[in-house]
């Protein structure tokens, strides 16, 4: 009798371990079944990856899909973190409503470098949807001049407007060439050589200058054109760190 016991025990056990995990099986491919196929998902671009001038509005476009259909009919919102990116980020309370396409475009003027994204707008039960963090650069504002010293003599002169707090450091590079005029006036010239870095001078809260003396080649024969570059200052928040000025010619056109 016992040898049979164990059997029967053993035979009534074994069936009822595969029903269990037959059911538990059965319960994720449903679980499976019915979750989403797919989740909403946000782009987001600049205008100028390059970055604005300070006093320019930085323009951001995207859209709002799902497994690659736009959603239209949604809000979103711009959140920003400002430079140097040690804060949380900070909602800005702008909102837009995408387009039946899923499209939708921010303008922002901003005064230092900034992280920004696009939050899609949930209900509180639902997770936030964000869109990819990008960097947005902000120039210093610049104005480039010259002034005729003599014959072949120039004083080229660019001046910065940046907010208040700011502190440019870097040099300004300036670039000379001929103009090279065609038939109708017009400067056939594609690049100008590098002549000198002059030192970027504070005149004040947010105003700094770089001047430099030029005297220009005789066979340019008194027609030339100019360019200045300038890299990031360190800490200053405004351009983008990882700029560079060309070693010896700057393009210019």
């Amino acid at each position: 009798m016992p040898p049979v016991v164990r059997a029967l025990t053993t035979s009534l056990l074994y069936p009822r371990a595969v029903l269990v995990r037959t059911a538990l099986a059965a319960t994720a491919i449903a679980l499976a079944i019915a979750a989403p196929a797919s989740a909403a998902e946000v782009s987001l671009a600049l205008d100028s990856e390059e970055g604005v001038r300070l006093g320019t509005a930085t323009e951001l476009s995207g859209e709002v899909t799902e497994a690659g259909a736009p959603l239209a009919g949604r809000t979103v919102a711009l959140e920003l973190r400002r430079h140097p990116f040690a804060r949380d980020w900070r909602r800005t309370g702008i909102t837009e409503v995408t387009a039946a396409d899923g499209g939708f475009a921010f303008s922002r003027r901003l005064e230092r470098n900034h992280q920004v994204r696009v939050r899609l707008v949930t209900e509180p039960a639902e997770p936030a949807i964000f869109s990819p963090p990008l960097e947005a650069y902000v120039l210093p504002a610049f104005t480039l001049t010259f002034d005729q010293r003599g014959a072949r003599r120039l004083r080229l002169r660019q001046t910065y407007t940046v907010p208040r707090s700011a502190r440019l450091s870097a040099p300004t590079r300036f670039y000379v060439g001929p103009c090279k005029a065609d038939r109708r006036g017009r400067c056939t010239a594609r690049r100008a050589q590098f002549r000198i870095a002059a030192e970027t001078r504070r005149l004040r809260a947010g105003r700094y200058v770089a001047s430099a003396r030029i005297r220009l080649p005789k066979s340019f024969r008194g027609r030339f054109q100019y360019v200045s570059c300038f890299t990031y200052s360190r800490g200053s928040g405004m351009g983008d760190p990882d700029q560079r000025c060309p070693k010896r010619f700057a393009r210019l056109r």
